[in-house]
């Protein structure tokens, strides 16, 4: 049976913007994958170290924690659409900076601006509930987490043979303007439809004022630590601001009727365990993803490294992002069946073995399987804490909800990448500089383990779980 006009349109303003937001994904991503392979090249261009290099990673991790949540909140108070816009607009100019700059300092702030990027994640899941069913925001998630992770691998696949063919304008130039053309599509489509739903609240600007405080104390003490080590007097007063900050805004955030983000969710442990399980994905995948590249690139005299090229990085890096496509796609239809618990609990521990691999085996072929297990874990296990806050999340609450998820993994990469990177910091690092790095994501991952399988609900995504006492949750 042919379907009627008006449904005909419906379903095809559906598949365009699904579309539009898997390329704008696709492209944003890759924008922040392409750091990862050329990162060794661009340490020797504009000469800095290992550690202040780290920080072209590090800087758009965290502005992405700051602004995920707030983009997240705007969408569910002021519309999907209008946030979307102004992240594209701030992504492309970030886009631009980095192709163009001249010094390392307006590379970062390039860098820093691409951070924007990450934050449309959560704006697509607002556009995906208003527009599908939820077993159809399940199968959606998968997609656009798939996307993310095709994204930095492109980025990570291409980066290395465009930067040598051409320049940094050329690496930059493509997937800024292929941004543009995806949110031309969904803008396009958005117009036809129907007028999108928004929620009269407001956006609570002093809660968003506390944490972006507290993430940009946690910037400064992630660039004190790159300088003067992690037991430096700075970085350790820098670091007990951070924690007060953050006690500030969470007591602050208790007692607001409409908070930006709402922390009595995190008892529970459909959101409290998966924003922890979110740090520890992070911090197992950056830190290895950060590791691989520098231990590659040393040259053979190190009797470890063999001198790799950027292009040689790229394509011992695509094996990650490829097993990850593959687990996303995967897991996002069968999250439901399966659940959240025993998936999460296996992907983490596979995370874990890839880490060790490196240690056991540091030769090509076991760098390669250390990739692809972690590949396979990080894909699998982010798609499964994204839908399960996409579709368990009240219709008001959808944005901020996969924005916690953002803003752990985020944080728990920052501080991983910046803790490995100190790690291997010495001149020239050794071989058990690297395997101490290895062992680090391979600590963080079993923790993660250990808490999916003690603090995940072992309900289906989307199923609400039992409020559970604060403390053990903690």
């Amino acid at each position: 049976m042919t379907p009627s006009p008006p449904l005909a349109a419906a379903t095809s303003r559906r598949w365009l913007v699904i579309c539009s937001l898997a390329i704008i994904v696709l492209s944003a991503a890759s924008l922040e994958g392409f750091i990862v392979p050329v990162l060794p090249r661009l340490q020797q261009d504009f000469a800095v170290t290992a550690a202040v290099g780290a920080l072209a990673t590090v800087i758009p991790t965290v502005v992405t924690v700051i602004i995920t949540p707030i983009a997240g909140s705007l969408a569910d108070v002021h519309g999907a659409e209008r946030t979307l816009g102004w992240l594209i607009c701030i992504t492309a100019c970030g886009g631009l900076l980095s192709a163009f700059a001249p010094a390392f300092w307006a590379f970062i702030a390039g860098q820093a601006l691409q951070g924007f990027a990450l934050g449309i994640i959560p704006v697509g899941f607002v556009m995906l509930r208003g527009l599908l069913p939820p077993d159809g925001v399940r199968t959606a998630s998968g997609v656009l987490i798939a996307m993310s992770v095709a994204g930095a691998g492109f980025g990570v696949l291409l980066a290395g043979p465009i930067l040598e063919a051409s320049s940094r304008a050329a690496l930059y130039g493509v997937p800024t303007a292929l941004v543009s053309i995806g949110a031309i599509g969904a803008f396009a489509a958005r117009r036809r439809g129907r007028r999108e739903a928004r929620h009269a609240a407001r956006l609570d600007w002093r809660g968003a004022a506390l944490l972006s405080t507290t993430l940009l104390l946690l910037v400064a003490t992630l660039t004190s630590s790159s300088a003067g080590g992690w037991f430096s007097p700075l970085t350790l007063t820098l670091l007990v601001l951070t924690a007060a900050a953050g006690t500030v805004w969470v007591r602050v955030e208790s007692r607001v009727p409409t908070p930006m983000v709402d922390v009595t969710a995190l008892r529970s442990r459909s959101v409290g365990g998966a924003v922890l399980v979110g740090v520890a994905i992070g911090g197992g995948y950056a830190s290895l993803v950060f590791l691989v590249p520098q231990f590659i690139a040393q040259p053979p005299s190190s009797g470890f490294g063999w001198g790799a090229s950027p292009s040689q990085t790229s394509a011992m890096l695509a094996a990650a992002y490829g097993a990850g496509i593959a687990a996303s796609l995967a897991m996002g239809p069968l999250s439901r069946p399966l659940g959240v618990r025993g998936p999460a609990t296996l992907a983490l521990l596979l995370m874990a073995c890839g880490a060790l691999t490196g240690i056991l085996a540091p030769t090509p072929a076991g760098i390669a399987t250390s990739l692809i297990l972690a590949g396979i874990g990080a894909g699998a296990a982010s798609t499964v804490v994204f839908a399960s806050a996409a579709a368990g999340a009240a219709a008001d609450q959808v944005g901020v909800s996969t924005a916690l998820i953002t803003i752990s993994r985020a944080i728990g990469g920052a501080l991983a990448t910046q803790t490995v990177a100190g790690i291997i910091s010495t001149t020239p690092p050794a071989l058990a500089d690297f395997r101490l790095g290895f062992l680090v994501a391979a600590s963080v991952s079993l923790a993660g383990a250990v808490t999916a399988a003690l603090l995940l609900s072992r309900g289906a995504p989307g199923t609400p779980a039992p409020i559970v006492d604060p403390a053990q949750v903690v």
